[in-house]
């Protein structure tokens, strides 16, 4: 793991492979740096916010981008979808030298809900939030598909998710500990989401057993790479 220095913001660095970066940072962190006065009251308290661009450091979204943000219920969902959108620009213009200025780059989605590049598609990238952390990854291999995904480590699942999340052959499998259940979780999400289904595809459809990855019941060739950060498991995948 490396750092760099991205407008006052630490961001913690990790290269699974030469062509692909992924960037994750703490969003208090973020939200900090790039609001007038610092840091917002507990967004887990607070209702959602009306925001305009006067209420940012840094022109970083558009018209349509504070439309959505002000379209969130909650406080909590804005503040991660701001601090995503703040780190995948800044990733993007840092590594593909880019001289758009942040509030040109923008994120659209597929029917499915993967995100791409709206002004260059082909660039591989992927994002991810749970609780205090947000995480982005790129690749410079235009011809690659790519996942990511972050969560807090809680208390050990129950049944009940086990058996909603996993088949009886990856439960079989799984270390019966909290850091196993969701590494392997992990490491399903940010499949579903190198394969652009997301929860369109039915989690018993894919297995994550030792690493590996089987989908309607065939191993497949994919880069698997997962890591802890303090209380938290982070996990990417490649094609």
């Amino acid at each position: 793991m490396t750092s760099i220095f991205q407008n006052d913001i630490k961001i913690n660095t990790l290269c699974p492979n030469r062509d692909v970066t992924i960037w994750y940072v703490r969003i208090p962190r973020i939200i900090e740096s790039i609001f007038h006065g610092g840091s917002l009251p507990d967004s887990k308290q607070m209702r959602n916010r009306v925001f305009d661009k006067e209420d940012f450091i840094q022109s970083f979204l558009n018209s349509d981008e504070i439309n959505t943000i002000n379209g969130f219920k909650a406080l909590k969902k804005q503040m991660e979808w701001i601090s995503g959108r703040y780190l995948i620009k800044m990733m993007i213009q840092y590594n593909f030298s880019l001289h758009l200025p942040l509030n040109q780059i923008t994120i659209s989605y597929l029917d499915e809900g993967a995100p791409f590049l709206t002004h260059d598609p082909d660039i591989p990238v992927s994002l991810s939030h749970s609780n205090n952390y947000t995480a982005a990854a790129c690749c410079r291999n235009r011809g690659k598909t790519i996942g990511i995904d972050i969560e807090k480590i809680a208390k050990k699942p129950g049944v009940w998710f086990l058996k909603t999340a996993f088949t009886q052959n990856e439960i079989m499998h799984l270390e019966d500990n909290a850091d196993s259940i969701f590494k392997n979780w992990t490491i399903k999400e940010a499949y579903l989401k190198q394969i652009k289904k997301g929860f369109n595809e039915s989690l018993h459809k894919v297995e994550v057993i030792d690493n590996e990855i089987w989908h309607n019941k065939k191993q497949i060739n994919i880069d698997v790479y997962s890591t802890f950060i303090d209380d938290y498991v982070l996990s990417f995948v490649s094609d």
